[in-house]
């Protein structure tokens, strides 16, 4: 059986990317970035396979994928670390400073 080289594609992307997210999890304070992009672009690909699969561009049973992916997003922004405001490093440093 032949697989489907798209299939191939997106799993070396996500391994890839599954592998700096968990370096990434030493110092998530420094890579907000990182995680964003990996929530973000997980909802764009729920949302993109969602549509596909109600247009019947894909089999429906690929609505589970897409919920695995809007987990995957949810859980990556809920757990991202906040990002420090300016008044609160500001705060900081005239503490420090005093």
């Amino acid at each position: 059986m032949k697989q489907d080289p798209a299939l191939a594609m997106m799993m070396s992307l996500y391994a890839t990317l599954g592998i700096f997210l968990l370096l990434a999890s030493r110092n998530p304070s420094a890579h907000r970035s990182l995680i964003a992009f990996a929530a973000w672009s997980s909802f764009a690909h729920a949302g993109l396979m969602s549509f596909q699969a109600l247009l019947n561009m894909i089999a429906r049973r690929e609505l589970i994928g897409s919920a695995v992916f809007a987990v995957i997003g949810i859980a990556l922004v809920a757990l991202a670390p906040a990002k420090k405001s300016v008044e609160r490093a500001s705060a900081v440093m005239a503490q420090v400073g005093s």
